[in-house]
């Protein structure tokens, strides 16, 4: 897809694995610019249909992140010929609204899935909207209430379905990760060879994923700076781009870095996985603060790499603290430095912690998640024909 994030890669995942199971699968997305509709289907399986909504409106800092404007005659069209047995929201704006409300008119259940906490200060700043207790708590109702009316609800992690709970959900959240695909790894000689043409010639540390505010980049370089001063050959990989993408190149002067960060700009999600991109680094590390469950920590882990990230969110939920990495206080620059050195300095602690996240990686198959979801549709199917019978027999 054109825009490539932790959601869409979710998405692709999960639409992939169900097809690949004969089920019948569309995907309806906001529209794109011309220059990528033919972006729109990589990485699918062929017999998935997709379908651009017709009227949608960029991001000003993201423009390929699109909100689309429900008008429902496009779905409609698509729709009526056509019986659906259950619409699955991914938001709750825009496609997911008009999943909600063809859902409805079809007759057929909705499941929603919560990926991202809109109402948090960086968003509503990323989304020129102001950081308001009433912006707030209006954008927390909004959620609430879309998320109330779905027949069954999927969070990706506890701490997410504990957060639901607090704001006042009542659809009973059910805990299932995104699932990760997992890697086909190359030869070590072609991964050793990758590595010296980026000039890594000793331990790397690496980052993927967008690079924007609510990522706290600046807080990941001061803590390479300061480790950087101890371990002096240590390169740190940062693979993706984004609305920061100035603000870190300007962080990464200021601090001397130039020499030590690789940057490597967006790389299309096909090419990260099959040519072993994360594997230019020896750990990964983020010191984000607002992440639900990261594919991009997922799939860190299928290639066995072992984590460093902040006690927040659902992070925790994936890196068990000396076991497959380390974790440190939100925002703490040396704890986060500290981790890292840690990395460096025991090299069999951190293969272990390698070997630990690969083995984990394993219980977040798609293979394992696409046994949950047709659990979780066939329940939400079966429960609205139960219904329908009810009224029958009620009548």
């Amino acid at each position: 897809m054109p825009y490539i994030s932790g959601v869409s890669s979710t998405i692709l995942n999960q639409a992939n694995e169900m097809a690949r199971r004969g089920h019948e699968v569309s995907i309806f997305h906001p529209t794109t610019k011309r220059i990528d509709k033919e972006a729109v289907g990589v990485g699918l399986e062929p017999s998935i249909a997709t379908h651009g909504l017709p009227l949608s409106i960029p991001t000003p800092k993201i423009p390929k992140l699109r909100f689309a404007v429900p008008l429902f005659i496009y779905t409609y069209r698509r729709l009526r010929k056509k019986n659906p047995d259950l619409i699955h929201c991914h938001t709750e704006f825009g496609c997911g609204l008009e999943g909600m409300l063809l859902g409805r008119w079809k007759k057929v259940p909705v499941v929603g899935t919560f990926h991202t906490f809109f109402a948090e200060p960086t968003y509503l700043k990323q989304f020129h909207l102001p950081n308001l207790a009433i912006t707030r708590y209006g954008m927390w109702k909004y959620s609430v209430t879309f998320y109330n009316r779905c027949n069954r609800l999927i969070s990706p992690s506890d701490s997410v379905r504990d957060h639901l709970v607090e704001k006042g959900i009542k659809t009973d959240p059910i805990v299932m990760s995104n699932g990760i695909e997992m890697v086909d790894f190359l030869p070590s000689d072609e991964i050793r060879s990758f590595r010296e043409s980026m000039g890594i010639d000793d331990f790397a540390y690496v980052y993927v994923g967008r690079i924007s505010p609510e990522k706290s980049m600046e807080v990941a370089l001061e803590a390479f700076g300061e480790t950087r001063r101890k371990h002096p050959k240590a390169k740190f990989v940062v693979i993706g781009n984004g609305p920061s993408d100035e603000a870190v190149d300007s962080k990464i002067r200021d601090l001397g870095l130039g020499g030590s960060v690789i940057r490597t700009g967006r790389v299309e999600r096909d090419i990260l996985m099959s040519k072993n991109y994360p594997l230019l680094g020896d750990a990964f590390i983020t010191a984000s603060k607002t992440e639900n469950q990261p594919i991009s920590i997922l799939e860190a882990m299928a290639f066995g790499l072992p984590l460093v990230g902040p006690k927040a969110k659902g992070i925790p939920e994936l890196v068990e603290d000396g076991k497959n990495g380390y974790l440190f206080e939100p925002d703490d620059v040396k704890g986060m430095s500290a981790a890292m050195n840690l990395m460096i300095e025991d090299r069999d602690a951190t293969k272990a912690m390698g070997e630990a996240s690969l083995a984990l990686a394993r219980t977040h198959s798609m293979e394992a998640v696409g046994d949950r979801l047709e659990g979780i549709y066939q329940g939400a199917i079966e429960s609205m024909l139960k219904e329908r019978a009810s009224r029958r027999s009620a009548h």
